[in-house]
């Protein structure tokens, strides 16, 4: 028997491991927009609002189907009582997968927009909704947007936010400060992102007006 001859059968094999069992090729589920698997069923959240800065999601998978699920860079974080806590905008964007029948966890961050009202904390319960029920500002929700792809830090989100969202000049933010028990209060935002925040909110206004011109103009 020829070395050729010899060769030929564990071509064959190599060729036969390439072949999906069945003949079947494999499927990758596609993600699931978050407010969609929301709004279908699909899947049962919970938000919890940690603080002024985090928040994480809970989901239950509904399905016998292992699922993943797209989180949006903004949505917002609605109180369900209102008048006791801050609303604001969730960030974060990203894959989670949650489990056949269980639940799954996903950290993200969070943007206070009703400046005035207590801090959040998590024995307040929020509702997860699209970013509309909180804010309909363009200007507003790029900037969280923006906070939910990392592109910049909390500090400067939430300074550029409750001045475009509440109207609070940057002395006001500038003087704001932490409260502390056992040491001096401390500033809120230090200078340097009061800087940065100040030039965001103003090239992201300028950003929106003039899209609002070009858009009136083409009418």
């Amino acid at each position: 028997m020829s070395a050729r001859s010899l060769r030929c059968p564990s071509v064959v094999i190599a060729l036969m491991l390439l072949v999906p069992a069945s003949g079947l090729a494999i499927e990758e589920t596609p993600p699931l927009d978050l407010h969609e698997a929301i709004e279908s069923g699909t899947i049962d959240v919970k938000l919890i609002v940690k603080n002024g800065q985090q928040a994480r999601i809970v989901a239950k998978n509904n399905t016998d189907q292992p699922l993943t699920i797209q989180v949006p860079e903004a949505f917002a974080a609605v109180p369900v009582l209102a008048q006791t806590t801050q609303g604001g905008g969730g960030t974060g964007s990203g894959l989670f997968n949650v489990p056949p029948e269980k639940v799954a966890k996903h950290d993200v961050g969070f943007v206070c927009l009703e400046h005035g009202k207590p801090d959040p904390r998590s024995t307040m319960q929020y509702e997860l909704k699209p970013i509309s029920a909180m804010t309909t500002d363009p200007a507003v929700v790029s900037i969280l947007q923006m906070h939910g792809r990392q592109q910049i830090p909390h500090a400067v989100a939430q300074a550029a936010v409750w001045h475009l969202a509440n109207g609070l000049s940057w002395k006001q933010l500038a003087s704001k400060e932490r409260k502390n028990l056992s040491i001096p209060n401390t500033p809120y935002f230090s200078r340097a992102a009061l800087q940065w925040a100040s030039q965001l909110a103003a090239h992201m206004r300028h950003q929106v007006d003039a899209e609002s011109t070009t858009a009136y103009r083409s009418r």
